[in-house]
């Protein structure tokens, strides 16, 4: 396929005459400049993986919206201008907190697995990417009840800047033009559909600089805004979801959509934790993320009874150490107890215990790597122990879980704060396009073990475990910051960093987000030998290799840049004395924008 070179005069052309069209204004400042990231403001804040889609929800905050309108308005934007990562046939996660109540708000709209789905079914033909993988869509249901009941604002009102951009496109970014490009063979499937949004000129595919314009998206889009949820997930538009995943091999009814319709979203208060002085808000089952990051804080909390953090120095060979060692911990215990608890019994009082966090913490060594499962070493705990119910145990969870996610974040003027991570799961999900709709079917069973006996095994009406993990943390009793990250298994690997950055360190939002990641797991496909640990560093962090090496890790670098998208893509805001800073990931096409 030849790539044709669009030249900076047009590209700047195309982005200002765009920016007009979607405002409706001349605008003061080009919003799509991501040379710069990050943005401080008085009334409010989104900051967004695209910033079209941050666009969008600045708009509606601007015109008297609250942060839950916003975050609507940017989850439907997000789907049009990252229809890779997200989108209405997908779901997600949504933790919030409401300064005037006090009170933290969990609204989970993750797909589920349809009724016929029993674990028999996945043991041959299936692949990450057929129809089988095909999960029910919650991610309309979800949006529209956080709407009806936190929300200000109309359907058509939220909606609006989505539509607009679907119907009169949206300039191509550098990030999404690198994904359709690498993702040819997904697209193809369903090429009927694809192929004149993705491929307008034949077998080129779009490229940076030029116009993504999906009609079939906008028109639905606007008939969702027109009817409710009732059009989605019933009558003929179901049906032709339904037949599409029918057709490709997957188990989806009209049952199972109207059971989405009438069931989701389920929602709770946030999970919480605290971590010296400040308070964690996030989110519990099916996603694990959550509850890993409660348990590498209390570890990390464990460490600062005996020794200081800050001392070790920002992304120092022991400070990488340290945090290697309980993110291999967590994760272990991830695999082994961590699931959807309405279907497993999920020993989260243990494992969110600062008790048994201390116990688990005995197992780092200053000055060397924790092999952990590369020496023979069981890769979990014992988390029963730290509360009154009898163990269940089942087998490892292992699942697929991908990284073509979205996350963004949103504070109004009141101070209310909004985060969402939502996904298809892979990038562009199935690639399965139901005709003349404009958007991907997502591969969330994908994120399912495979094995009958595990805790994460695929069963009727289960959700598959997670690592999304929208977050808000609290200090005093007050907003102080929140985040998210798209990024599959890397998730909490880089909230964890991002929040270590701003509350050990010192760092302001960007400087947070923007620092060099380090990612290790409890086990690798890659093990080189039983005497080195695999650990995953980015570009910028070459110059402490040969320490790490020494410590018995097998340094591995992923991506040829100083930084990759493969760590994650954090979009976060922190409260300051000078107003609300918004910060921005420039792994992915972040921007935080404000006013």
């Amino acid at each position: 396929m030849s790539k044709r070179s669009v030249t900076t005069v047009a590209l700047l052309v195309a982005m200002i005459l765009l920016s007009v069209s979607l405002v409706g204004c001349t605008p003061t400042f080009d919003y799509t400049d991501l040379s710069v990231r990050d943005y401080v403001g008085s009334n409010g804040i989104v900051t967004a993986a695209n910033p079209y889609a941050a666009k969008a929800g600045l708009d509606i905050l601007q015109a008297g919206g609250n942060a839950f309108d916003a975050a609507v308005a940017v989850s439907f934007a997000m789907g049009v201008v990252e229809p890779d990562a997200t989108g209405i046939g997908g779901g997600g996660l949504m933790i919030a907190y409401n300064v005037n109540t006090g009170r933290s708000l969990y609204y989970n709209f993750r797909e589920f697995a349809p009724q016929n789905a029993t674990a028999d079914k996945y043991q041959q033909d299936y692949t990450s990417q057929c129809g089988k993988a095909i999960a029910v869509p919650t991610q309309v249901a979800g949006l529209l009840t956080i709407l009806e009941e936190q929300g200000t604002m109309s359907r058509n009102e939220v909606m609006a800047p989505a539509i607009r951009m679907a119907d009169e496109g949206v300039v191509v970014t550098p990030e999404l033009a690198a994904v359709i490009y690498d993702n040819f063979t997904t697209l193809a499937k369903s090429s009927s559909e694809t192929q004149p949004v993705f491929f307008p000129n034949g077998l080129d595919p779009l490229e940076e600089g030029e116009l993504l314009i999906q009609k079939d998206l906008a028109q639905v889009l606007q008939n969702i805004a027109d009817n409710g949820k009732s059009y989605f997930y019933t009558g003929e538009f179901a049906q032709k979801v339904v037949d599409t995943i029918q057709q490709a091999g997957g188990y989806v009814t009209m049952d199972d959509m109207k059971y989405a319709m009438d069931n989701y979203p389920i929602t709770s208060e946030a999970l919480t934790g605290s971590y010296n002085g400040y308070d964690i808000l996030t989110v519990g089952s099916p996603s694990t993320g959550g509850t890993m990051l409660i348990e590498m804080l209390n570890m990390l909390e464990t460490y600062g009874k005996t020794a200081s953090i800050e001392e070790l120095g920002h992304n120092s060979p022991e400070y990488i150490n340290l945090i290697a060692t309980v993110m291999q911990l967590a994760y272990g215990d991830k695999e082994k107890y961590m699931a959807d608890a309405s279907f497993v019994e999920v020993p989260l009082e243990g494992l969110t215990s600062k008790e048994y966090a201390a116990d688990r913490f005995t197992k780092y060594k200053a000055g060397s790597a924790y092999l952990g499962t590369a020496a023979g070493d069981v890769p979990y705990g014992n988390p029963w122990e730290y509360q009154d119910e009898t163990a269940t145990l089942y087998a490892d969870g292992t699942s697929g879980d991908h990284y073509s996610t979205t996350s963004f974040s949103i504070i109004d003027k009141d101070g209310n704060i909004v985060t969402f991570t939502q996904t298809i799961n892979s990038f562009f999900g199935t690639g399965y396009v139901p005709e003349g709709t404009g958007f991907f079917l997502n591969n969330e069973i994908n994120d399912f073990s495979m094995q009958p006996d595990s805790i994460n095994a695929v069963a009727p009406y289960k959700q598959p475990a997670s690592y999304m993990m929208p977050t808000v943390v609290l200090k005093d009793n007050q907003p102080y910051a929140t985040l998210g990250s798209p990024g599959g298994s890397r998730i909490p690997a880089a909230v964890l960093q991002v929040l270590l950055n701003i509350m050990e360190f010192d760092m302001d939002i960007q400087q947070a987000i923007s620092a060099a990641r380090v990612y290790c797991f409890t086990t690798d496909d890659s093990n080189s030998a039983d005497t080195a640990k695999d650990i995953y560093i980015e570009g910028a962090l070459a110059d402490v290799e040969g320490q790490l090496q020494a410590m018995g890790y097998n340094v591995l670098y992923y991506g040829v840049t100083e930084y990759s998208s493969y760590f994650g893509g954090v979009q976060g805001i922190k409260v300051t004395d000078n107003g609300y800073h918004g910060g921005a990931d420039p792994r992915r096409d972040g921007k935080a924008l404000g006013y």
